[in-house]
């Protein structure tokens, strides 16, 4: 089939070029069309399976507890409010709970089914790279990040075609999302106990320091980047996130809760830094 779109190719370069120069031309480019094209056809006739993406995630996030040893109450505790910041309702949480159980099997095909999950996205990478997010967020939900589940962690990315090294950015944002969610959240209780008389003025600007390093982290730039990278960072992110997009993508809808939640983390972060740098 190539060897017809080098030859068509090559005929219709020859009429426009007016020359034969254009038809060997044509025998050049056409086989790369002939690829360019299979590779953007799938792209748009092939959809998703609707549940894969929910199921593996569970599955891997069930096989990230067990990786630690024994899955313990906590572990439970941490999949289930992951279904609850997702809102899945009773047959997707069912669903969930079975994913979460197979996956902390031993014999679980983790490969096997990271490949299945490429297949279905391997074009619509936002897609994959909200998997990884999500999956970090909930495997750190501890407040920690162990071996084996970082050693899994960087298994989905080789899986998935991911630079180790993006994986690895990835994780730190994460972590940073962790640590300014729960900066914010001592602020406010700092600024309740304030309002009835209690002052803490030291630890409070060590906290207030601490979450601007961390937004830094979240957008992925260097404290010291000027405004312009700051902006464009924060706008890369922004338009990964966008809900519609994602959609479009092909992300579950039950998986788009959480990522409108990212989003504005990400939000906060930029208007803290903007707010810390003072620019617009």
């Amino acid at each position: 089939m190539s060897f017809i779109w080098a030859i068509v190719t090559g005929i219709a370069l020859s009429f426009l070029l007016k020359s034969g120069w254009g038809f060997l031309l044509g025998l050049f480019i056409g086989p790369m069309l002939y690829r360019a094209f299979n590779n953007i056809a799938p792209m748009r006739t092939n959809q998703p399976s609707p549940t894969l993406f929910l199921t593996v995630a569970f599955e891997v996030l069930g096989h990230l507890s067990k990786a630690k040893g024994q899955v313990t109450q906590d572990d439970i505790n941490i999949a289930s409010q992951f279904m609850d910041r997702l809102q899945l309702d009773s047959e997707k949480r069912k669903l969930a709970q079975d994913s979460f159980n197979r996956g902390k099997s031993a014999n679980y095909p983790l490969q096997e089914r990271l490949n299945e999950l490429y297949t279905q996205y391997r074009y619509r990478k936002k897609v994959l790279n909200i998997f990884c997010e999500q999956l970090i967020q909930a495997a750190i939900s501890d407040g920690t990040l162990h071996q084996k589940e970082e050693q899994i962690l960087y298994s989905v990315a080789q899986a998935f075609h991911i630079p180790r090294a993006q994986m690895a950015m990835y994780i730190q944002m994460m972590m940073a999302s962790y640590q300014f969610q729960r900066g914010q959240q001592y602020q406010q209780y700092n600024q309740n106990r304030q309002q009835g008389g209690y002052h803490q003025g030291s630890y409070q600007r060590q906290s207030a320091q601490s979450d601007i390093d961390n937004a830094y982290r979240i957008l992925g730039v260097d404290p010291n980047a000027d405004n312009t990278t700051i902006k464009r960072a924060y706008r890369k992110l922004m338009n990964e996130h966008h809900p519609d997009k994602l959609v479009s993508k092909g992300l579950p809808k039950e998986m788009l809760e959480a990522a409108k939640k990212r989003a504005q983390e990400i939000q906060a972060a930029y208007d803290l830094i903007k707010a810390h740098k003072g620019f617009k």
